[in-house]
């Protein structure tokens, strides 16, 4: 007779599984780390798994990645960080750096900060690609905190990082008692080049791939980065680039510039006779010296330095040769044009004549006719497509387009333009047509902007065109997506992506371009430097 012992064993089975089960459960919260928290070069982080309606990641925000710009540390490249104990929350957004205007200045000296967004699940061996997002705002405004990559990391499979950069007097001040400065002056662009490098030190240790880095950047971002594309100096720092509107020309002061920009600042501080400038310029606090401005030649936007465009160094095949995306919007200089509501005919007639001299003023006015437009916005108008076709402001086109077929010749180029007629804009004049102005893409890739309208279901379908095609360009250095409008390189065939909404993307053309901004006219005279401020 066999005897059944499952009733005798099975109490004791269920005490040996328990007990290894708690040992396996102990054992797990003693050995299992937080994946929110990374080391870096610094210190330990720790950031914070978020789901929105711009997407699921996890984020790690305000991290170090220079020593606080303060002190004597004030107009001096940046350092690496300063160590600290323990775990840091990084669980709030940076502050800006100092900008605004003498009414209202609002950010903080103490601004070296970066924002990291990964996707969620990504672990230390993930290697995923990197995008360092370089924003615009004149060289005088915007701030990490107003970009949320979490949509364009978790969509993409990529690791998205924006860090600050110091702006205007602050960022580039190039002023003789100030010397020796290295880069002459351009620490705004000195800053980005460290984020570069604390990402080559330290991104691994959150799942991204310090070989597979792009520089992504719009606006004075764009021109910052096109100084760092010709400076050997950061050479590997980056594997391939995206430039938005942007020529490479424009928004650099020479040496002589950034001089009269200099003392400008120096005597609207007070400080422009002194015995000791360099000490009476650093006691000045960060709220006054934004509110003094500091206008050059150029114009009121605080530039780089440079003895030559980087355009010219990249024709020349002087530059780091990275796959490059770049692109503008078709009526970049439309909101340009709102300061000249207040022109008559004879007001534009003499700004042309300032821009262009008086032998050619007369070709320039038959191809740009006041009556073109009518309405109380025809001049505002009409001052937009100048300032769009001719790049006056380094925005857009025909120096966009020459910068583009130059970069083709020696790279792989996908060339764009953005074709929204009707994108969310300012309700501001009433009435006006901003159509698809400078920087209005920007709210397509890093989410709406709270002061406009929200994007229309054709609108969010090109939305989510467009953060796909970024993230495989990042990923690929190609932004080619499956069931996408294709996107060519631009090659010999001039075939570009003209970005519209709804499913009505389409291949376009330089020749088209060239046609429309009347590149044949702006081909034959100098380029315009004078950015037509009033």
């Amino acid at each position: 007779m066999k005897l059944d012992l499952s009733a005798v064993h099975q109490p004791t089975c269920r005490l040996a599984c328990v007990a290894t089960a708690l040992i396996v459960t102990a054992c797990s919260s003693i050995d299992m780390p937080d994946p929110l928290i990374v080391n870096t070069e610094a210190g330990q982080v720790r950031g914070t798994a978020q789901t929105s309606a711009s997407g699921s990641a996890e984020t790690f925000l305000s991290i170090p990645f220079a020593a606080p710009p303060v002190g004597p540390l004030r107009w001096k490249p940046p350092v690496r960080p300063i160590a600290w104990q323990g775990v840091r929350d990084a669980t709030a957004m940076p502050p800006l750096c100092p900008q605004g205007n003498a009414e209202s200045v609002k950010g903080n000296e103490d601004c070296l900060y970066l924002n990291v967004f990964r996707p969620s699940g990504t672990h230390a061996s993930s290697r995923l690609p990197v995008m360092v997002y370089a924003y615009g705002g004149g060289n005088v405004g915007g701030g990490a905190a107003n970009f949320d990559g979490k949509r364009m990391a978790g969509d993409n499979g990529i690791i998205v990082v924006v860090p600050n950069y110091r702006l205007g007097a602050l960022g580039f001040l190039n002023h003789p008692a100030l010397a020796p400065l290295e880069h002459g002056g351009n620490f705004g662009v000195m800053d980005t080049m460290a984020a570069l490098q604390w990402v080559q030190r330290n991104i691994a240790a959150f799942g991204g791939d310090p070989k597979r880095v792009t520089l992504a950047s719009q606006s004075s971002g764009s021109t910052n980065t096109c100084r760092l594309l010709v400076d050997p100096k950061s050479t590997g720092l980056f594997h391939a680039a995206t430039l938005l509107s942007e020529d490479c020309v424009h928004d650099v002061d020479t040496p002589q510039e950034a001089g009269v920009r200099a003392a400008n600042l120096a005597r609207a501080v007070g400080c422009f006779d002194t015995t000791d400038v360099a000490a009476c310029l650093r006691s000045k606090t960060p709220a006054e010296l934004v509110a003094a401005g500091g206008k050059g030649p150029q114009g009121s936007g605080w530039n780089p330095t440079a003895t030559t465009p980087a355009a010219k160094l990249i024709a020349a095949g002087q530059w780091q040769r990275v796959p490059i995306l770049m692109g503008s919007t078709r009526q970049e200089g439309r909101s340009s044009g709102v300061p000249f509501a207040r022109f008559k005919a004879a007001d534009y007639e003499n700004w042309i004549r300032r821009l262009v001299g008086p032998t050619r003023a007369a070709e320039v006015l038959t191809a740009y006719p006041v009556a073109k437009y009518s309405g109380a916005f025809a001049i505002p108008y009409i001052v937009g497509d100048v300032v769009t076709d001719s790049g006056m402001r380094g925005l857009g086109g025909c120096p966009n387009i020459a910068l583009a077929k130059a970069f083709s010749t020696q790279t792989p180029t996908y060339y764009y333009r953005f074709e929204d007629p009707n994108p969310p804009a300012p309700t501001a004049p009433a009435g006006y047509e901003y159509l698809a102005s400078h920087g209005f893409e920007t709210q397509y890739m890093w989410g709406p902007n709270p002061t406009t309208p929200p994007l229309t279901e054709g609108q969010t379908f090109l939305s989510n065109e467009m953060i796909r095609y970024w993230g495989a360009f990042v990923r690929n250095h190609n932004p080619a997506v499956a069931g996408q409008q294709n996107w060519p390189r631009l090659t010999e065939s001039g075939k570009l992506l003209a970005l519209r909404p709804g499913k009505h993307s389409a291949e376009s053309s330089i020749m088209q371009l060239e046609k429309d901004g009347q590149c044949a006219l702006w081909g034959t005279l100098p380029v315009i430097m004078d950015r037509g401020e009033i």
